[in-house]
């Protein structure tokens, strides 16, 4: 796990006050993710932004294993930083909602805020990291869709138990610095 506070009381209560965070569904409501999750396990992942070749990389990826993570009773939810409008636009290219996940979008980044994700340009564009991850998402065949959120935000993955136990954390880095989805599915088979 990267910078783990799983199982902490810290990482409880930053997981109790992204909980409370409001979000918006692709319709426009407003949701507190606490709604979202409801009472099963969580994958809960915070992404770059809707345009963004490293999150279409990692939704990819998640949506792969979704079938597992609900046979280990657990749901995905997404949140992207943009507006409704880019929400929109990427859940028609992915194909969202589905059985399993559902998306949501959090234009001021107070989700990502309440978890404590970094926003720099730096890491984002200047890290040798996010230049292999790079290469390797246009290998894969993932490609930047438009600018469609805050471009400096970093994201991260979280598996959550209800209430608001932390399982696992992975905060990226950098821009393309995603967990295994092993770890996850590890993380919320112990759940």
């Amino acid at each position: 796990m990267t910078e783990s506070d799983a199982g902490s009381r810290a990482g409880e209560e930053r997981v109790a006050t992204l909980a409370a965070q409001r979000v918006l569904a692709i319709d426009g409501s407003v949701v507190r993710l606490r709604q979202a999750w409801g009472s099963r396990p969580v994958v809960q992942v915070l992404l770059r932004h809707f345009g963004c070749i490293f999150c279409h990389q990692m939704v990819a990826d998640v949506l792969a294993v979704t079938p597992t993570i609900a046979s280990h009773g657990g749901h995905v939810v997404l949140v992207g930083c943009g507006t409704v409008e880019h929400a929109t636009k990427f859940a028609k290219h992915k194909r969202l909602p589905r059985e399993g996940v559902t998306l949501y979008c959090d234009p001021g980044r107070e989700s990502y805020d309440a978890i404590g994700l970094e926003h720099s340009y730096a890491k984002t564009f200047f890290s040798g990291g996010a230049r292999a991850a790079y290469v390797a998402a246009r290998k894969a065949g993932h490609r930047v869709s438009g600018v469609a959120g805050d471009i400096a935000q970093l994201g991260g993955a979280f598996v959550i138990a209800p209430p608001a136990r932390l399982l696992y954390e992975h905060r990226s880095r950098f821009a393309g610095d995603h967990p295994s989805v092993g770890a996850i599915l590890e993380a919320l088979r112990s759940a």
